[in-house]
Protein backbone atom coordinates (compact mmCIF):
# COMPACT_ATOMS: atom_id res chain seq x y z
CA UNK A 1 0.00 0.00 0.00
CA UNK A 2 2.41 2.47 0.50
CA UNK A 3 4.00 1.79 -2.56
CA UNK A 4 0.97 2.55 -3.91
CA UNK A 5 0.23 5.95 -2.36
CA UNK A 6 3.81 6.93 -2.98
CA UNK A 7 3.40 6.48 -6.45
CA UNK A 8 0.25 8.21 -6.77
CA UNK A 9 1.45 11.52 -5.00
CA UNK A 10 5.47 12.02 -5.86
CA UNK A 11 5.09 10.89 -9.80
CA UNK A 12 5.79 12.28 -13.09
CA UNK A 13 2.04 13.06 -13.42
CA UNK A 14 1.89 14.68 -9.94
CA UNK A 15 5.02 16.76 -11.06
CA UNK A 16 2.90 17.54 -13.99
CA UNK A 17 0.62 19.14 -12.10
CA UNK A 18 2.47 20.99 -9.72
CA UNK A 19 4.36 22.80 -12.81
CA UNK A 20 0.96 23.05 -14.69
CA UNK A 21 -0.80 24.85 -11.39
CA UNK A 22 1.98 26.56 -9.98
CA UNK A 23 2.41 28.92 -13.28
CA UNK A 24 -0.62 31.07 -11.82
CA UNK A 25 0.73 31.80 -9.27
CA UNK A 26 4.50 32.55 -10.07
CA UNK A 27 2.98 34.86 -12.38
CA UNK A 28 1.53 37.52 -10.46
CA UNK A 29 3.78 36.73 -8.10
CA UNK A 30 7.09 37.83 -9.69
CA UNK A 31 4.30 41.49 -10.75
CA UNK A 32 4.10 41.53 -6.88
CA UNK A 33 8.05 41.14 -6.07
CA UNK A 34 8.73 44.19 -8.93
CA UNK A 35 5.86 46.14 -7.17
CA UNK A 36 6.94 45.40 -3.49
CA UNK A 37 10.72 46.36 -4.09
CA UNK A 38 9.23 50.00 -5.37
CA UNK A 39 7.24 50.23 -2.37
CA UNK A 40 4.02 50.21 -4.20
CA UNK A 41 2.57 46.58 -3.88
CA UNK A 42 -0.16 45.81 -6.08
CA UNK A 43 -3.51 45.13 -4.71
CA UNK A 44 -5.04 44.62 -7.41
CA UNK A 45 -3.48 41.42 -8.95
CA UNK A 46 -6.63 39.29 -8.59
CA UNK A 47 -9.08 41.66 -10.78
CA UNK A 48 -6.34 42.16 -13.44
CA UNK A 49 -5.67 38.14 -13.58
CA UNK A 50 -9.57 37.89 -13.72
CA UNK A 51 -10.26 40.90 -16.76
CA UNK A 52 -7.19 39.62 -18.73
CA UNK A 53 -8.18 35.85 -18.74
CA UNK A 54 -12.00 36.86 -20.06
CA UNK A 55 -10.52 38.87 -22.50
CA UNK A 56 -7.87 36.33 -23.84
CA UNK A 57 -11.28 33.90 -23.95
CA UNK A 58 -13.39 35.84 -25.74
CA UNK A 59 -11.25 37.40 -28.03
CA UNK A 60 -9.78 33.60 -28.94
CA UNK A 61 -12.84 32.69 -29.70
CA UNK A 62 -14.27 35.50 -31.60
CA UNK A 63 -11.20 35.53 -33.56
CA UNK A 64 -12.05 32.16 -35.85
CA UNK A 65 -14.48 34.35 -37.08
CA UNK A 66 -12.70 37.44 -37.55
CA UNK A 67 -9.64 36.31 -39.47
CA UNK A 68 -11.21 32.51 -40.54
CA UNK A 69 -11.29 29.06 -38.85
CA UNK A 70 -7.74 28.16 -39.94
CA UNK A 71 -6.45 31.60 -39.32
CA UNK A 72 -7.83 31.88 -36.28
CA UNK A 73 -6.98 28.76 -34.71
CA UNK A 74 -3.11 29.81 -35.42
CA UNK A 75 -3.70 33.37 -34.47
CA UNK A 76 -6.37 33.39 -31.74
CA UNK A 77 -4.49 32.26 -28.86
CA UNK A 78 -1.73 35.19 -29.28
CA UNK A 79 -4.40 37.88 -29.80
CA UNK A 80 -6.15 37.11 -26.91
CA UNK A 81 -2.88 36.90 -25.26
CA UNK A 82 -2.34 40.50 -26.13
CA UNK A 83 -5.14 41.67 -25.86
CA UNK A 84 -5.92 40.44 -22.62
CA UNK A 85 -1.91 41.71 -21.16
CA UNK A 86 -3.35 45.34 -22.99
CA UNK A 87 -6.19 45.00 -20.72
CA UNK A 88 -4.13 44.18 -17.36
CA UNK A 89 -1.91 47.16 -18.69
CA UNK A 90 -4.63 49.31 -18.68
CA UNK A 91 -6.23 48.40 -15.00
CA UNK A 92 -2.25 48.92 -13.36
CA UNK A 93 -2.75 52.17 -15.23
CA UNK A 94 -5.31 52.93 -13.63
CA UNK A 95 -4.48 51.68 -10.29
CA UNK A 96 -1.03 53.94 -10.55
CA UNK A 97 -3.02 56.90 -11.99
CA UNK A 98 -5.06 56.78 -9.24
CA UNK A 99 -2.21 56.06 -6.24
CA UNK A 100 1.11 58.25 -7.50
CA UNK A 101 -1.06 61.16 -9.31
CA UNK A 102 -4.20 61.42 -7.24
CA UNK A 103 -2.96 60.57 -3.82
CA UNK A 104 -5.73 57.74 -3.42
CA UNK A 105 -5.17 54.63 -1.01
CA UNK A 106 -3.35 52.48 -2.71
CA UNK A 107 -5.03 49.45 -0.91
CA UNK A 108 -8.52 50.86 -1.26
CA UNK A 109 -7.92 51.82 -5.25
CA UNK A 110 -6.57 47.74 -5.26
CA UNK A 111 -9.82 46.17 -3.78
CA UNK A 112 -11.64 48.30 -5.88
CA UNK A 113 -9.99 47.55 -9.48
CA UNK A 114 -10.59 43.35 -7.47
CA UNK A 115 -14.31 43.83 -7.40
CA UNK A 116 -14.33 45.44 -10.79
CA UNK A 117 -12.84 42.76 -12.37
CA UNK A 118 -15.15 39.80 -10.36
CA UNK A 119 -18.14 41.95 -11.41
CA UNK A 120 -17.63 43.61 -14.88
CA UNK A 121 -16.33 40.07 -16.65
CA UNK A 122 -19.56 38.33 -15.28
CA UNK A 123 -21.26 41.38 -16.71
CA UNK A 124 -19.63 40.97 -19.88
CA UNK A 125 -19.77 37.13 -20.02
CA UNK A 126 -23.75 37.10 -19.46
CA UNK A 127 -24.11 39.86 -22.38
CA UNK A 128 -22.33 37.82 -24.62
CA UNK A 129 -22.95 34.10 -23.39
CA UNK A 130 -26.42 34.42 -21.62
CA UNK A 131 -24.67 32.36 -18.71
CA UNK A 132 -23.43 33.89 -15.66
CA UNK A 133 -21.11 31.06 -14.68
CA UNK A 134 -18.67 30.20 -17.45
CA UNK A 135 -17.96 30.75 -21.35
CA UNK A 136 -18.16 27.17 -22.18
CA UNK A 137 -20.71 27.96 -25.30
CA UNK A 138 -18.14 29.79 -27.25
CA UNK A 139 -14.87 28.11 -29.02
CA UNK A 140 -12.24 29.27 -27.05
CA UNK A 141 -8.41 28.47 -27.77
CA UNK A 142 -5.70 27.48 -25.46
CA UNK A 143 -1.73 28.44 -25.66
CA UNK A 144 0.19 26.61 -27.26
CA UNK A 145 2.31 23.33 -25.78
CA UNK A 146 5.49 23.13 -26.38
CA UNK A 147 6.40 19.10 -27.02
CA UNK A 148 9.53 17.86 -26.28
CA UNK A 149 11.81 15.64 -28.30
CA UNK A 150 11.91 12.27 -27.95
CA UNK A 151 15.49 11.29 -27.45
CA UNK A 152 15.12 12.93 -24.17
CA UNK A 153 12.75 10.67 -23.02
CA UNK A 154 15.64 7.35 -23.89
CA UNK A 155 17.81 8.63 -21.63
CA UNK A 156 18.80 6.14 -19.25
CA UNK A 157 17.46 6.11 -15.37
CA UNK A 158 15.71 9.97 -15.46
CA UNK A 159 14.86 9.87 -19.22
CA UNK A 160 11.44 8.88 -18.76
CA UNK A 161 10.76 10.95 -16.00
CA UNK A 162 11.80 14.19 -17.25
CA UNK A 163 9.75 13.54 -20.25
CA UNK A 164 6.76 13.09 -18.28
CA UNK A 165 7.31 16.36 -15.98
CA UNK A 166 8.18 18.49 -19.04
CA UNK A 167 6.50 17.35 -22.19
CA UNK A 168 3.27 19.01 -23.31
CA UNK A 169 3.15 21.93 -21.01
CA UNK A 170 2.02 25.08 -21.81
CA UNK A 171 3.87 27.82 -23.16
CA UNK A 172 2.68 29.79 -20.49
CA UNK A 173 4.33 27.39 -17.91
CA UNK A 174 8.16 27.89 -20.07
CA UNK A 175 7.73 31.44 -19.88
CA UNK A 176 6.92 31.92 -16.19
CA UNK A 177 9.86 29.95 -14.91
CA UNK A 178 12.11 31.70 -17.76
CA UNK A 179 10.73 35.16 -16.22
CA UNK A 180 12.41 34.05 -12.72
CA UNK A 181 16.05 34.14 -14.32
CA UNK A 182 14.76 37.47 -16.33
CA UNK A 183 13.35 39.59 -13.39
CA UNK A 184 16.87 38.65 -11.36
CA UNK A 185 18.68 39.93 -13.78
CA UNK A 186 16.71 42.86 -14.30
CA UNK A 187 16.89 43.56 -10.37
CA UNK A 188 20.11 42.70 -9.80
CA UNK A 189 22.33 43.43 -13.29
CA UNK A 190 20.43 46.61 -14.60
CA UNK A 191 20.59 50.26 -13.91
CA UNK A 192 16.65 50.20 -13.93
CA UNK A 193 16.06 47.10 -11.47
CA UNK A 194 18.76 49.09 -9.07
CA UNK A 195 16.72 52.02 -8.84
CA UNK A 196 13.41 50.33 -8.65
CA UNK A 197 15.11 48.96 -5.22
CA UNK A 198 16.57 52.35 -4.26
CA UNK A 199 12.80 53.68 -4.35
CA UNK A 200 11.68 51.38 -2.51
CA UNK A 201 14.19 51.28 0.13
CA UNK A 202 14.10 55.09 0.46
CA UNK A 203 12.37 57.41 -1.85
CA UNK A 204 13.70 60.61 -0.90
CA UNK A 205 17.34 59.54 -0.80
CA UNK A 206 16.33 57.92 -4.28
CA UNK A 207 15.49 61.02 -5.04
CA UNK A 208 17.87 62.62 -3.84
CA UNK A 209 20.38 61.92 -6.33
CA UNK A 210 18.09 62.21 -9.48
CA UNK A 211 15.89 58.80 -9.78
CA UNK A 212 12.33 60.25 -11.11
CA UNK A 213 10.24 57.93 -8.20
CA UNK A 214 7.46 58.42 -9.87
CA UNK A 215 8.26 57.14 -13.11
CA UNK A 216 9.84 54.23 -11.57
CA UNK A 217 6.89 53.50 -9.35
CA UNK A 218 4.71 54.07 -12.60
CA UNK A 219 6.53 51.35 -14.21
CA UNK A 220 6.63 48.64 -11.56
CA UNK A 221 2.77 48.73 -11.11
CA UNK A 222 2.56 48.20 -15.03
CA UNK A 223 5.38 45.77 -15.07
CA UNK A 224 3.30 43.67 -11.75
CA UNK A 225 -0.01 44.25 -14.29
CA UNK A 226 2.04 42.66 -17.01
CA UNK A 227 2.87 39.61 -14.97
CA UNK A 228 -0.97 39.45 -13.51
CA UNK A 229 -2.08 39.02 -17.04
CA UNK A 230 0.13 36.85 -17.92
CA UNK A 231 -1.20 34.80 -14.88
CA UNK A 232 -4.54 35.16 -16.47
CA UNK A 233 -4.35 34.19 -19.68
CA UNK A 234 -3.06 30.97 -18.65
CA UNK A 235 -6.05 30.32 -16.24
CA UNK A 236 -8.30 30.90 -19.04
CA UNK A 237 -6.07 29.72 -21.90
CA UNK A 238 -4.10 27.12 -20.76
CA UNK A 239 -5.19 25.64 -16.99
CA UNK A 240 -8.59 25.60 -18.97
CA UNK A 241 -10.01 26.75 -21.96
CA UNK A 242 -12.96 28.43 -21.18
CA UNK A 243 -13.58 31.41 -18.32
CA UNK A 244 -15.43 30.54 -15.36
CA UNK A 245 -16.72 33.10 -12.53
CA UNK A 246 -13.85 34.57 -10.47
CA UNK A 247 -11.92 31.64 -11.84
CA UNK A 248 -8.83 32.77 -10.21
CA UNK A 249 -9.93 31.47 -6.73
CA UNK A 250 -8.17 33.33 -4.41
CA UNK A 251 -4.34 32.76 -6.63
CA UNK A 252 -3.88 37.03 -6.92
CA UNK A 253 -4.00 37.51 -3.19
CA UNK A 254 -1.65 34.35 -2.55
CA UNK A 255 0.55 36.01 -5.03
CA UNK A 256 0.88 38.84 -2.44
CA UNK A 257 2.07 36.72 0.13
CA UNK A 258 4.90 34.85 -2.03
CA UNK A 259 7.69 37.54 -2.30
CA UNK A 260 7.98 37.61 1.41
CA UNK A 261 7.68 33.94 2.01
CA UNK A 262 10.62 33.85 -0.70
CA UNK A 263 12.80 36.41 1.24
CA UNK A 264 12.05 38.80 -1.31
CA UNK A 265 14.00 36.98 -4.05
CA UNK A 266 12.95 36.09 -7.59
CA UNK A 267 14.20 32.96 -6.81
CA UNK A 268 12.73 32.36 -3.71
CA UNK A 269 9.33 33.90 -4.71
CA UNK A 270 9.44 30.89 -7.13
CA UNK A 271 10.16 28.07 -4.69
CA UNK A 272 7.51 29.99 -2.46
CA UNK A 273 5.02 29.30 -5.84
CA UNK A 274 6.47 25.96 -6.26
CA UNK A 275 4.93 24.89 -2.49
CA UNK A 276 2.04 26.21 -2.82
CA UNK A 277 1.47 24.89 -6.13
CA UNK A 278 2.54 21.42 -3.96
CA UNK A 279 -0.29 21.74 -1.99
CA UNK A 280 -3.25 22.65 -5.05
CA UNK A 281 -1.95 19.69 -6.87
CA UNK A 282 -1.94 17.50 -3.56
CA UNK A 283 -5.18 18.71 -2.88
CA UNK A 284 -6.70 17.69 -6.36
CA UNK A 285 -4.65 14.14 -6.29
CA UNK A 286 -5.62 13.42 -3.09
CA UNK A 287 -9.19 13.98 -4.05
CA UNK A 288 -8.85 11.39 -7.05
CA UNK A 289 -7.89 8.26 -4.45
CA UNK A 290 -11.37 7.98 -3.52
CA UNK A 291 -10.79 9.83 0.12
CA UNK A 292 -13.61 11.97 1.74
CA UNK A 293 -13.23 15.22 -0.88
CA UNK A 294 -14.10 17.83 2.22
CA UNK A 295 -10.36 17.52 3.74
CA UNK A 296 -8.42 17.51 0.21
CA UNK A 297 -10.07 20.43 -0.83
CA UNK A 298 -9.80 22.06 2.09
CA UNK A 299 -5.67 22.16 1.50
CA UNK A 300 -5.44 25.19 -0.64
CA UNK A 301 -7.08 26.87 1.69
CA UNK A 302 -5.02 25.89 4.75
CA UNK A 303 -2.04 26.87 2.75
CA UNK A 304 -3.66 30.43 2.34
CA UNK A 305 -3.99 30.51 6.00
CA UNK A 306 -0.17 28.99 7.21
CA UNK A 307 0.76 31.80 4.62
CA UNK A 308 -0.64 34.74 6.27
CA UNK A 309 0.47 33.73 9.61
CA UNK A 310 3.89 33.29 8.04
CA UNK A 311 4.20 36.72 6.28
CA UNK A 312 3.39 38.24 9.89
CA UNK A 313 6.02 36.79 10.96
CA UNK A 314 8.34 37.40 8.76
CA UNK A 315 7.41 41.03 9.03
CA UNK A 316 7.83 40.94 12.78
CA UNK A 317 11.31 39.20 12.16
CA UNK A 318 12.30 41.54 9.51
CA UNK A 319 11.48 44.45 11.78
CA UNK A 320 13.32 43.24 14.84
CA UNK A 321 16.40 42.67 12.31
CA UNK A 322 16.09 46.23 11.17
CA UNK A 323 16.35 47.67 14.88
CA UNK A 324 19.00 45.45 15.78
CA UNK A 325 20.72 46.90 12.58
CA UNK A 326 20.16 50.03 13.80
CA UNK A 327 21.07 49.82 17.50
CA UNK A 328 24.53 47.74 16.12
CA UNK A 329 25.67 50.30 13.71
CA UNK A 330 28.63 49.42 12.18
CA UNK A 331 29.19 46.04 14.04
CA UNK A 332 26.13 44.49 12.99
CA UNK A 333 26.75 41.19 11.17
CA UNK A 334 24.18 41.39 8.05
CA UNK A 335 25.52 38.28 6.57
CA UNK A 336 24.41 36.15 9.51
CA UNK A 337 21.31 37.46 10.47
CA UNK A 338 20.50 37.69 6.69
CA UNK A 339 21.37 33.53 7.47
CA UNK A 340 19.01 33.43 10.34
CA UNK A 341 16.12 35.36 8.14
CA UNK A 342 16.58 32.81 5.41
CA UNK A 343 16.77 29.66 7.91
CA UNK A 344 13.41 31.26 9.62
CA UNK A 345 11.63 31.28 5.66
CA UNK A 346 13.02 27.02 5.49
CA UNK A 347 11.58 26.52 8.80
CA UNK A 348 8.21 28.06 8.09
CA UNK A 349 8.20 25.85 4.52
CA UNK A 350 8.82 22.99 6.08
CA UNK A 351 6.05 23.60 8.82
CA UNK A 352 3.64 24.22 6.25
CA UNK A 353 4.09 21.59 4.37
CA UNK A 354 4.22 19.70 8.35
CA UNK A 355 0.18 20.60 8.44
CA UNK A 356 -0.54 19.79 4.80
CA UNK A 357 0.63 16.29 5.98
CA UNK A 358 -1.53 16.22 8.39
CA UNK A 359 -4.38 16.91 6.85
CA UNK A 360 -3.66 13.91 4.26
CA UNK A 361 -3.00 11.51 7.32
CA UNK A 362 -6.67 12.54 8.30
CA UNK A 363 -8.04 12.22 4.85
CA UNK A 364 -6.30 8.67 4.79
CA UNK A 365 -7.67 7.45 8.02
CA UNK A 366 -10.75 8.01 6.80
CA UNK A 367 -10.87 6.78 3.56
CA UNK A 368 -12.78 3.46 2.23
CA UNK A 369 -11.38 -0.08 2.63
CA UNK A 370 -9.84 -0.75 -0.47
CA UNK A 371 -7.81 2.39 -0.87
CA UNK A 372 -4.33 1.70 -2.25
CA UNK A 373 -4.41 -1.33 -2.51
CA UNK A 374 -4.55 -2.65 1.40
CA UNK A 375 -7.56 -3.51 3.15
CA UNK A 376 -7.31 0.03 5.09
CA UNK A 377 -5.51 3.13 4.68
CA UNK A 378 -5.47 3.59 8.60
CA UNK A 379 -1.43 1.94 9.13
CA UNK A 380 -0.27 4.22 6.36
CA UNK A 381 -2.29 7.56 7.55
CA UNK A 382 -1.80 7.03 11.48
CA UNK A 383 2.03 7.40 9.98
CA UNK A 384 1.93 10.29 8.24
CA UNK A 385 -0.17 12.45 10.16
CA UNK A 386 2.19 11.46 13.42
CA UNK A 387 5.11 11.95 11.67
CA UNK A 388 3.97 15.21 10.27
CA UNK A 389 2.75 16.29 14.23
CA UNK A 390 6.11 15.78 15.12
CA UNK A 391 8.10 17.27 12.08
CA UNK A 392 5.34 20.68 13.30
CA UNK A 393 6.19 20.47 17.07
CA UNK A 394 10.14 20.20 15.99
CA UNK A 395 10.34 23.30 13.96
CA UNK A 396 7.70 25.92 16.19
CA UNK A 397 10.00 26.90 18.39
CA UNK A 398 12.71 27.85 15.66
CA UNK A 399 9.50 30.16 14.43
CA UNK A 400 8.60 31.78 17.74
CA UNK A 401 11.41 32.80 18.28
CA UNK A 402 14.38 33.76 15.80
CA UNK A 403 17.23 34.05 18.34
CA UNK A 404 16.28 30.02 19.28
CA UNK A 405 18.37 29.22 15.86
CA UNK A 406 20.99 31.42 16.77
CA UNK A 407 21.06 29.95 20.53
CA UNK A 408 20.39 25.93 19.40
CA UNK A 409 21.87 26.26 15.39
CA UNK A 410 22.55 22.14 16.36
CA UNK A 411 18.60 21.57 16.79
CA UNK A 412 17.28 23.73 14.48
CA UNK A 413 19.71 22.08 11.91
CA UNK A 414 18.59 18.47 12.54
CA UNK A 415 14.88 19.41 12.48
CA UNK A 416 15.68 21.41 9.26
CA UNK A 417 17.99 18.05 8.16
CA UNK A 418 15.15 15.30 9.05
CA UNK A 419 12.05 17.40 7.91
CA UNK A 420 13.85 18.60 4.62
CA UNK A 421 14.98 14.58 4.12
CA UNK A 422 11.95 12.84 4.41
CA UNK A 423 10.48 14.77 1.63
CA UNK A 424 13.14 14.76 -0.64
CA UNK A 425 13.18 10.91 0.36
CA UNK A 426 9.61 10.39 -0.37
CA UNK A 427 10.39 11.86 -4.03
CA UNK A 428 13.62 10.03 -4.30
CA UNK A 429 11.85 6.38 -3.82
CA UNK A 430 10.74 6.60 -7.10
CA UNK A 431 14.43 6.08 -8.71
CA UNK A 432 16.33 4.41 -6.03
CA UNK A 433 15.60 1.28 -3.17
CA UNK A 434 14.42 2.90 0.19
CA UNK A 435 17.79 3.06 1.45
CA UNK A 436 19.50 4.59 -0.62
CA UNK A 437 16.70 7.10 -1.47
CA UNK A 438 17.11 7.99 2.24
CA UNK A 439 20.72 8.03 2.60
CA UNK A 440 20.38 10.58 -0.52
CA UNK A 441 17.55 12.38 1.02
CA UNK A 442 19.47 13.21 4.30
CA UNK A 443 22.37 14.09 1.99
CA UNK A 444 20.23 16.47 -0.64
CA UNK A 445 18.86 18.40 2.86
CA UNK A 446 21.71 18.73 4.65
CA UNK A 447 23.78 20.56 1.99
CA UNK A 448 20.32 22.84 1.38
CA UNK A 449 20.93 23.80 4.77
CA UNK A 450 24.35 24.35 4.81
CA UNK A 451 24.04 26.46 1.30
CA UNK A 452 21.51 28.68 2.62
CA UNK A 453 22.70 29.50 6.21
CA UNK A 454 24.27 26.59 7.91
CA UNK A 455 28.04 27.62 6.73
CA UNK A 456 27.43 30.91 8.24
CA UNK A 457 26.10 29.83 11.83
CA UNK A 458 28.78 26.73 11.74
CA UNK A 459 31.34 29.51 11.70
CA UNK A 460 29.61 32.07 13.89
CA UNK A 461 29.66 28.92 16.46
Amino acid sequence: MFDNVIEGIFSAAFLFAILRVTTPILLPSLGALISEKAGVLNIGLEGMMLSSAFTGVVVSAYAQDWFGAETGVAVGPWLGLLLGVCVSLLLSFVLALFHLDLNGDLFLSGIALNIFGSSATVAIMFELTGDRGNTSTLASLQMPFIQLPEFINDIPLIGSFIYGVFDNQSVMTWIAFIAVFIVAYVLYRMPFGMHLRAVGENPEAAASVGINVKRIRYLALMISGFFAGLGGIHMGMGYLQLFQRDMTNGRGFIALVTPSLGGGTPAGTMVASLVFGFFDALGIRIGSLEIPSQLPQSIPYFATVLALVIYALQRRISQRVTEMRTASGAAFDAAFWTSIQRLSILHMLLMMIAVIGVVTGVSMLSAPNGFGGADTAVPIGLLIGLASIVLFVAGLPFVRDIFSIQRHWQASALVTVVSLGIYLTLLLALFFEPLLALALGLALSAVVWYMIGGRVLMRAN
